[in-house]
């Protein structure tokens, strides 16, 4: 049975290895068959913005190879910082507040950066 697993992305990029070991849980997650999702709050947004990501953003670009297409935004945190969605590394779907809290309480597990 696979288990509905939520990464939460919510610090900057260039944080040593922190971006590096949470793509590397996802991916093995992933790997493992479990349905994962990727969501950025707050100054986690930079991570996608592109050119601001480092080697995060070549990582985020392979989620698709594996299967990671739940890839959702806090669309008032984009606003906040004046983030261009359309230059986003990876696609990813906007989402209000109210979303943002349906969408973790449908989670079997949270994992925060």
């Amino acid at each position: 049975m696979s288990r509905r697993i939520l990464f939460l992305v919510s610090h900057a990029p260039r944080r040593g290895a922190l971006g590096a070991e949470l793509l590397d849980e996802l991916l093995i997650g992933a790997a493992f068959e479990q349905r994962v999702s990727l969501l950025f709050v707050g100054d986690g947004v930079y991570q996608l913005a592109d050119g601001t990501g480092g080697s995060s953003a070549r990582g985020l670009r392979a989620l698709p190879t594996y299967d990671v297409t739940d890839v959702f935004v806090e669309r008032a945190a984009v606003k906040a910082r004046n983030l261009d969605a359309e230059r986003f590394v990876i696609p990813a779907r906007s989402l209000a507040r109210p979303a943002i809290r349906r969408l973790i309480a449908t989670q079997d597990v949270v994992v925060p950066d």
